[in-house]
């Protein structure tokens, strides 16, 4: 297991999403209502997950949502344990801030650090300015780039999708600003909904895949739908290689 494949486990498996050219909406009570994002819509919370590769202990995660006046912090903290911390003592720390504008999410900042051992670090730091569609870059590489439409970060866009659920969506193409200043793009779609058991508790849960994108991978979520949304298990499948799981361990939420 190599330091790409931790990151994937500890960036929940989701390989970067945002959606692309629509706005956002949160629910209100019925299938068709709703009304663009605001502050008060969006849940403080801060989520303890574990990640196992083939059923095997390998990273613990948090992730935690605050926001103050509109002004948002996402932040996601991981590290290897067992064996794979044995191997790699990998850790990856990264956040995104964004606010809540004209019931949009507007991106201001994104940064990943990544420390290995054998000097397998990373560190990325991008900005955006989403009047202008210009982003720039001043870690590792430094670049600046003009990017049409929506842009968004590869963590952002993870709350987006989680959003986009919540929202009742149920086919959703998305794209991401990369480190490298590449822009990535995938779909997924919402095939159904079942009853999930996690050490968090069993939960009723909306089940969305990826589709199309190698069909050596698989990527699968099931987010709960008595819990805001917030992903219960996220599944990342190798096919015919290995599994990486991150199911919720405790979920805490502000009033």
């Amino acid at each position: 297991m190599d330091m790409r494949n931790v990151r994937a486990l500890l960036g929940a498996a989701v390989l970067g999403l945002t959606v692309s050219g629509s706005q956002v909406w949160a629910e209100t009570g019925g299938a068709e209502s709703g009304f663009p994002l605001a502050a008060g819509d969006l849940p403080s919370f801060t989520a303890q997950y574990e990640l196992r590769r083939n059923d095997m202990r390998a990273a613990n995660l948090e992730r935690s949502l605050q926001c103050d006046e509109g002004s948002c912090r996402f932040v996601s903290e991981g590290r290897t344990v067992g064996f794979a911390d044995l191997l790699l003592r990998g850790s990856i720390e990264e956040w995104t801030r964004f606010r809540l504008a004209d019931g949009e999410i507007r991106p201001q900042e994104y940064y990943y650090r990544q420390r290995a051992r054998g000097g397998n670090n990373e560190y990325t730091r991008l900005f955006f300015n989403p009047d202008t569609g210009r982003v720039s870059s001043r870690g590792d590489e430094r670049w600046e780039a003009h990017v049409e439409g929506e842009t968004m970060d590869e963590l952002l866009s993870q709350l987006r999708l989680m959003l986009a659920v919540r929202a009742g969506e149920t086919d959703m193409e998305f794209s991401v600003v990369e480190g490298d200043g590449d822009v990535d793009s995938y779909r997924f779609q919402v095939v159904g909904e079942e009853m999930v058991d996690t050490p968090a508790g069993t939960y009723e849960a909306v089940k969305v895949e990826r589709v199309g994108g190698s069909s050596r991978r698989k990527t699968t979520m099931w987010f709960a739908t008595e819990l805001e949304y917030i992903p219960l298990v996220v599944e990342h499948e190798r096919v015919g290689r290995e599994t990486y799981r991150a199911s919720l361990m405790e979920l805490k939420r502000e009033p």
